[in-house]
């Protein structure tokens, strides 16, 4: 065992010879840099005819600069319903919390007493302590601010079950609340009766009772006044169409939500998507074109179609004199380059003097394209 131990560790006068020829190389690799530093001292840079200047800028920054919360005599009495951004700075908030309360004020936030600034999450205790004593809330219990100007209505018969986003707010409703009744309508609710409408919450009671009238629901007599031109000037329903309960052949321009889902094969997302696409298309010309419903299926399709009538068939028409970018790219016909080139082209000729000069636009030569549109276009 002793010799295999001094073998292993015995080491020729070569090997010997080597490791310290290596340890020798180390030790000068490792000392060569303080030698060096020995006969080439570093280069210093003398910075103190700066010092004077540095002095100066901190002073002046001292002398100007408020402490995070510490206005100092800044303070003053303010409606926090009504100040500035600039106002809350000079009250000695940040700029992040400045921020914060006025995109609070835009998203229809308000202030009915001075209790209710604590609102403001990322408010410290200490701010709001200290600003307190100076907050006024002028007219309290009362809207600090004008509500929105309403878009300009026009009222007609509607059935809320399936009126488009174009038809609410053509009756004036604002934009938050008739989002509230489209994503009422997507989660499967189903207004039964008039009063149902008060389920939105988002719906002033006055414009609830303006409309009031004016709400036909889907199994209602049919409507008897006479029907008005059918031209819009992009999106906007001119003429109510009246709906008709179904009995017997199902009038596809007529029908409403609950009149699809009677059909076979026919549930309430594809009765959702047959009635969205006759909105954005503006009414059916043929019983062929329902078929053309994104996700219906050729098969069930061919089973409805002999239960399927066109009695009505009126058709609402874009203005092409009038009609914006987003009115033409939302028509199922009209596709978003073709509705960029129509507004360019208006834009660079003027006013298009007939459906026909669309054929003036160099990509425009399918003929076979400006049939198929052409009913649903106008020029007026």
């Amino acid at each position: 065992m002793k010799r295999f131990i001094f073998n292993y560790l015995h080491f020729s006068r070569r090997e010997r010879l080597g490791v310290v020829a290596l340890t020798i190389i180390c030790a000068v690799v490792f000392a060569l840099p303080g030698v060096i530093r020995l006969f080439y001292p570093e280069k210093t840079t003398n910075f103190s005819g700066f010092q004077a200047d540095i002095q100066t800028f901190r002073t002046a920054i001292e002398a100007t600069e408020t402490p995070m919360g510490e206005p100092g005599d800044n303070l003053f009495a303010f409606d926090p319903n009504t100040a500035s951004f600039d106002d809350f700075v000079q009250l000695g908030l940040s700029e992040k919390v400045a921020n914060i309360i006025c995109n609070y004020r835009d998203k229809g936030g308000k202030f009915r007493e001075p209790a209710d600034f604590q609102k403001i999450w990322s408010l410290s205790k200490t701010d709001y302590e200290r600003l307190l004593p100076f907050i006024r809330i002028e007219s309290a219990g009362k809207e600090p601010f004008e509500k929105p100007a309403a878009t300009q209505s026009e009222p007609f018969a509607f059935d809320p079950n399936t009126a488009s986003e174009a038809d609410l707010l053509r009756l004036g409703l604002p934009k938050w609340t008739v989002k509230s009744i489209l994503n009422y309508c997507a989660k499967g609710g189903i207004f039964r009766k008039k009063e149902d409408l008060k389920k939105i919450y988002t719906l002033d009671e006055e414009d609830y009772t303006r409309l009031e009238p004016y709400i036909m629901l889907s199994q209602t007599a049919a409507v008897e006044e006479a029907q008005r031109p059918v031209t819009y000037s992009g999106g906007n329903l001119t003429t109510a169409v009246p709906k008709l309960s179904v009995k017997g052949p199902l009038d596809i321009n007529r029908a409403s939500l609950e009149d699809w889902q009677r059909l076979p094969g026919i549930g309430e997302k594809r009765a959702r998507q047959l009635v969205n696409f006759r909105e954005s298309l503006g009414g059916f010309l043929s019983v062929e074109q329902v078929a053309e419903t994104n996700g219906l299926p050729d098969s069930v399709f061919q089973k409805i179609k002999p239960m399927l009538t066109l009695n009505f068939p009126e058709v609402r028409k874009l203005n092409l004199n009038a009609a914006s970018f987003d009115d033409l790219d939302k028509h199922p016909y009209i596709s978003a380059k073709q509705a960029r080139l129509i507004v360019a082209y208006r834009d660079q000729h003027g006013a298009f003097a007939s459906v026909d000069d669309l054929l003036k636009i160099a990509t425009f030569s399918d003929k076979k394209w400006l049939e198929k549109v052409r009913p649903y276009l106008d020029i007026r």
